[in-house]
């Protein structure tokens, strides 16, 4: 058993020889094992380890080794014999020996040139940049070398604050004006612009012509805004108004006749009432020679050219062709020909009784009050007002020479307006005296029964409202 064992080991140590491809001269040694069994085999000495060198052969194949059985007798030689193969000796395994792993190189990227940082840059630059923006109050992210999205919006909100191209990208320009900008710089901020307050008003709210209060100022102040006035709020709604109101109402409701009423107010304060670059008014503002306010001064130029007292350029400026101007539509209304346009010049240069110079100068003086003749007679005796209206005589009224402008019939007028009115309420049944164009209180009491079955306000007066749905339709009162 013990020499199977020492045949095992014996074998084993070739195998080591061979397979590491390092042979040597064995040295007989005589060994007596400690049982006093006389057992000559070779000692090995240690190999000494020989330095990797290029394989220049292939090694031959190891023997097939077929497995000893236990129970084998296995005789070895004293001294081993034997051709070997020569083998390259395997290069050594010890760390000493062991190759060393050279890194793989990282690229070194090459710096972003000056004067072209822009989305996607990186590098010192494009750190010096953030630094800078941070510095200025443009730039709140990290200062990391990395032109993102964040250091693009602060680029443009610190060329739009300094007048320059807002591209987003770091110029020349841009670089420059980075340099000199003080360090106490702050981004411009755009204030949210706040929707219109809408002011309370009811369904029955009606603003015209006449009325005054804080409803009116909120209004007016609403058209400024809009571009539809010029000049400052007065809480008076006079005739400038009037043309604001009709302006905007031609836009935004379904017909215009200049009274504000529910659909106008609303859509005078949605948010989806649309700007005019031209006005209709002025109010407010007194312009003379020499004023500054060229929007205003430029309207009152453009208006009094289309009646034909001004013959110079609409250009804002008020010099004496314009002062002349104004002299001769003041002269031509019965006006003080100061020169100076005020609240009463305004009054009536905006209203659809203003006179062509034409006009003017064919009636210098204003015709006399038609008195009423006894043929057609009247149906009823004639409504009069003693501080108004003379004894016997009444006022006539001429259709508008506007398409959508209604004449406001009121009792003690006369004229084709008022007959057509009668003959609309007597074919309705609201009236049964003579259509003669005579407006007297039994045409009055017509309308007034006529506003009332309408739902309109029933004041006896019929205005654009009452005429429209007379005429029309079922239109509602004001818009």
């Amino acid at each position: 058993m013990k020499s199977a064992k020492l045949a095992l080991i014996a074998l084993l140590i070739v195998l080591t020889l061979i397979l590491g491809g390092c042979y040597v001269e064995p040295t007989n040694v005589s060994t007596n094992n400690q049982n006093g069994n006389d057992l000559n085999f070779p000692v090995y000495p240690s190999v000494t380890e020989i330095p990797a060198v290029p394989v220049t052969a292939a090694p031959t194949a190891i023997p097939n080794v077929q497995p000893i059985s236990s129970s084998a007798q296995i005789s070895l030689p004293t001294s081993v014999a034997g051709n070997f193969s020569t083998v390259a000796p395997m290069a050594p395994t010890s760390s000493a020996a062991k190759a060393t792993v050279t890194p793989p190189v990282t690229a070194t990227p090459s710096p972003t040139p000056q004067g072209s940082l822009k989305l996607g840059s990186t590098g010192t630059e494009v750190r010096n940049v953030q630094k800078k923006l941070k510095e200025l109050g443009f730039y709140k992210g990290t200062v990391d070398g990395d032109f993102g999205e964040a250091t693009e919006k602060a680029v443009k909100e610190f060329q739009k604050q300094y007048g320059l191209t807002v591209d987003g990208k770091v110029g020349s320009n841009t670089m420059a004006k980075l340099a000199t900008a003080r360090a106490t710089a702050k981004p411009a901020v755009t204030p949210t612009k706040k929707p219109t307050a809408t002011p309370a008003y009811s369904t029955n709210t009606y603003l015209r012509n006449g009325d005054s209060g804080a409803k009116v100022r909120q209004m007016q102040e609403r058209l400024i805004s809009l571009g539809y006035l010029v000049g400052k709020a007065t809480s008076n709604f006079d005739n400038a108004t009037e043309a604001g109101v009709y302006a905007f109402q031609r836009r935004h409701t379904s017909y215009a006749d200049g009274v504000a009423g529910p659909e106008t107010l609303k859509a005078l304060y949605s948010s989806s009432a649309t700007k005019t670059s031209s006005p209709s008014g002025i109010i407010g503002i007194t312009l003379r020679e020499g004023s500054k306010e060229t929007e205003a001064v430029r309207l009152m130029q453009k208006k009094l050219k289309s009646l034909g007292y001004y013959k110079g350029s609409v250009d804002g400026s008020f010099g004496s062709g314009t002062t002349d101007a104004v002299k001769a539509f003041q002269r031509a209304h019965n006006l003080t020909a100061d020169g100076v346009a005020g609240g009463g010049t305004f009054n009536k240069l905006f209203s659809s009784s203003a006179k062509t110079a034409a006009a003017a100068a064919a009636t210098p003086t204003p015709k006399p009050t038609p008195t009423r003749t006894p043929t057609p007679k009247p149906t009823a005796t004639p409504y009069r007002t003693p501080t108004l209206i003379p004894e016997n005589t009444y006022v006539l009224v001429t259709v508008s020479p506007y398409e959508d402008y209604y004449a406001t019939l009121r009792r003690g007028m006369y004229g084709t307006p008022v007959q057509q009115m009668q003959k609309a309420l007597r074919e309705l049944g609201y009236y049964s005296g003579v259509a003669d164009g005579y407006f007297g209180e039994a045409t009055e009491n017509a309308v007034k029964s006529f506003q009332r079955s309408n739902g309109l306000e029933v004041d006896g007066v019929a205005g654009p409202a009452t005429l429209r749905t007379l005429l029309y339709g079922a239109f509602p009162f004001g818009s």
